[in-house]
């Protein structure tokens, strides 16, 4: 699991470090979302539990994580608040990977 270095963080995630090295270490955490961006092309960016996260279906694919919140919720807020910073440097919200510096 690799987390982007410019991770957006939910406003009502408290222990951010705790939470991120737990996430780091693939350990499931109550009430957790992930936004991730996979190895699929066409796959734009993914919500995802931390629970789900370690599950075998998803063990394979290589998620690199660029945002965590505490609710599903907030979760489409981050994803909202990610890809207007995304077009406002770069002006097409397809160059998630360039703005995470993923590539």
């Amino acid at each position: 699991m690799i987390i982007a270095k410019r991770c957006y963080i939910g406003e009502t995630i408290k222990n951010k470090d705790k939470i991120l090295k737990t996430i780091a270490n693939n350990l499931p955490l109550k009430n957790i979302y992930c936004l991730c961006v996979g190895d699929k092309p066409h796959h734009l960016m993914e919500i995802l539990s931390s629970r789900e996260m370690i599950k075998d279906i998803y063990s394979k694919e290589k998620y690199k994580i660029i945002g965590i919140a505490s609710s599903r919720d907030e979760a489409f807020e981050l994803t909202r608040q990610i890809m207007a910073c995304v077009y406002k440097e770069y002006k097409d919200p397809l160059k998630i990977r360039e703005f995470f510096a993923l590539d």
